[in-house]
């Protein structure tokens, strides 16, 4: 691990994904290709199709010129995609959504050369419907995480058909420009992005525009599900033809990874169907099979689901499962770029692979980063604190030495009294008279002191109390809502900051960083 990063450990709980980024021995029946020795699978991709797609979507989108050479390089044999994805979360959604997309760039960068070209492929899951996922974004004002909401009733239909209500992002937009520091960057940012706003259409749509808006100079090409259902109909063919099998292979690898001390991630039940059927809102159904297929209030034959498949692609949807398998089918894939719990989610996915006579690609972890800000390193530094310390800052404000003064003062008074009874009693040899004034002046002296003492006191109560507070803002800084900052903060919170120097900032930690680690990202 680079001295700029933070441990495994301590950034991922998944044991298995702990295990698969240390290259454990048992996950080799799990993973039959890793990272740390990559190979290419072997495929069958109509990459005219793939391409023309592709083009069409991106140029919808007003990509620039780089994303569309990318992609028009996949009609090259010795040219692949490096793909990773995410649901189309408000304003990209968490920071991680943002890592994933510039991992997947480096990585290009770094396996390109000569010989064979890597293209970052961006697969925007627009087809989810969870929507407390994606809702929402987190800020700091005054350095307290903030979560504006965008307040929308919801009809359980997917993001690929949810119509963007322009004047709620705005005014999203509008908190985050008054809770946010002014900057130089700050105003083109935010009517950049509201120009976005208005040419979305949907929330996938306005999705892929920011992403593009963000990485399309930097190659990133952009996709959703539904422009490409028609292709991916084999696949539902399959599904239809042999309904639960897949969750049948599910359930077989969830025991094999129980055995091998794995809690298995996907549970389903024996009738249910690995993909969706979109109704006439674009809710999507989920499908069950006893004798007959299932979805909602609809029961179909496998001949008449056969024939709606060949009638109309476009009403089927893949699901968290088949998602992988239509990535691979479609594209030229070498590698899939992961977070952690995806990892763990794939794990059980190799028998499924089979299922549709596929090679699962190179699984590559994503890199993560938690940005440390100026005001938190001198907190750090001032402190002689470790990062992780601050995720217990309770624990950290124990461990720093607290200054005492009362055992210093106690003795202090104590040798005075001493002292005043040696100079009383000289005195009192002296003149009986003058054992009143000692008697005056013994209490004057320890009032003295005492006054001194509640001064001293009071200024290092006051000192403990700016440690608390300095260390508890630089706590809530890193560990929003005591979570990983990735997992927390929108991307605007440091665009606005720094502008998009922040993106190429974080571009070199991680082109100088090991596979998957999690940099210290210092702005």
């Amino acid at each position: 691990m680079n001295p700029g990063a933070l441990p495994f450990e301590f950034v991922a709980s998944e044991k298995i994904t702990l295990d698969y980024l240390n290259s454990a021995e048992a996950l080799k029946q799990v993973f039959r290709k890793h990272f740390r020795k990559p190979s290419m699978r072997r495929f069958k991709v109509d990459r005219e199709k793939i391409v023309d797609k592709l083009l069409s979507y991106n140029r919808r989108l007003n990509a620039p010129e780089p994303a569309i050479r990318n992609i028009e390089s996949l009609s090259q044999s010795d040219t692949y995609a490096i793909v990773t994805g995410q649901q189309p979360g408000i304003f990209t959604g968490p920071l991680y959504t943002v890592y994933k997309a510039i991992s997947a760039i480096v990585l290009c960068e770094i396996m390109s050369d000569e010989k064979q070209s890597f293209v970052p492929v961006f697969w925007n899951a627009s087809e989810d419907d969870d929507f407390s996922e994606v809702d929402h974004i987190v800020i700091f004002r005054k350095n307290e995480p903030l979560g504006i909401r965008y307040d929308r009733e919801m009809g359980g239909e997917a993001f690929s058909h949810m119509r963007v209500d322009k004047s709620e992002l705005k005014k999203i937009l509008s908190i985050v420009e008054d809770v946010s520091p002014n900057s130089e960057f700050k105003k083109p940012l935010l009517k950049e992005i509201s120009m976005i706003i208005q040419e979305s259409s949907t929330l996938g749509d306005f999705f892929s525009r920011l992403m593009i808006h963000l990485f399309g100079e930097s190659g990133l090409v952009m996709i959703e599900p539904q422009p490409l259902r028609d292709l991916m109909a084999p696949i539902f063919n399959r599904l239809i033809s042999r309904p639960t099998e897949c969750t049948q292979i599910l359930t077989e690898a969830g025991h094999k990874l129980k055995k091998l001390g794995y809690p298995p991630k996907i549970r389903k039940k024996p009738d249910i169907c690995n993909f969706f059927i979109f109704d006439d809102e674009g809710r999507r159904l989920r499908v069950t099979y006893n004798g007959n297929f299932q979805a909602a209030n609809e029961t179909y034959s496998q001949r008449e689901l056969l024939r709606l498949l060949e009638d109309d692609p476009y009403r089927f949807s893949a699901n968290a499962v088949t998602r992988p398998i239509t990535q691979d089918f479609l594209l030229p894939t070498f590698a899939y770029v992961a977070g952690p719990n995806e990892i763990a989610y794939q794990a059980q996915l190799k028998g499924v692979y089979y299922f549709f006579s596929l090679e699962r690609p190179v699984i590559y972890p994503r890199y993560g980063g938690t940005v440390v800000e100026k005001k938190v390193s001198r907190v750090l530094t001032k402190y002689k604190a470790q990062i992780q310390e601050l995720r217990n800052p309770e624990k950290l404000l124990k461990r720093i030495p607290k200054d005492r003064v009362d055992d210093v003062f106690s003795s202090f008074k104590s040798e005075v009294q001493e002292g005043m009874v040696e100079v009383t009693r000289r005195a009192e040899s002296i003149d009986q008279t003058l054992k009143e004034p000692c008697f005056l002046a013994r209490g004057k002296i320890l009032k003295t002191i005492e006054g001194l003492e509640d001064k001293v006191a009071s200024k290092l109560k006051k000192k403990d109390s700016i440690a608390r507070q300095q260390i508890t803002k630089a706590s809530r800084n890193l560990f929003p809502n005591g979570d990983l900052q990735e997992r927390q903060i929108n991307v605007l919170e440091y665009l606005i900051k720094f502008g998009k120097e922040f993106l190429k900032k974080v571009h070199q930690d991680f082109l100088e960083a090991n596979y998957g680690e999690h940099r210290v990202i210092e702005c």
